[in-house]
């Protein structure tokens, strides 16, 4: 199927993030993103009162990856 010139297609793959502070409605920032325990997590911090939540986006690609590489063998 061929896509129409108008049409610009985006599949950037970008996770949810929380774009709210649930305290204050301050926007909230990724600080720090950590994938070496095998999960995704990612934590974001709000600007206006420093509040910080850490969110799990489940396991990380490269261990699904892995696991399956090692469960072929």
């Amino acid at each position: 199927m061929k896509w129409p010139a108008w049409l610009e297609l985006r599949l950037i793959h970008k996770p949810a993030s929380p774009e709210r502070c649930p305290r204050c409605w301050g926007r909230m920032v990724m600080m720090e993103r950590s994938t070496m325990s095998g999960d995704d997590m990612r934590t974001y911090r709000c600007t206006r009162c420093k509040r910080e939540k850490i969110v799990d986006f489940g396991t990380a690609t490269w261990k699904r990856l892995s696991d399956a590489r090692n469960d072929e063998k």
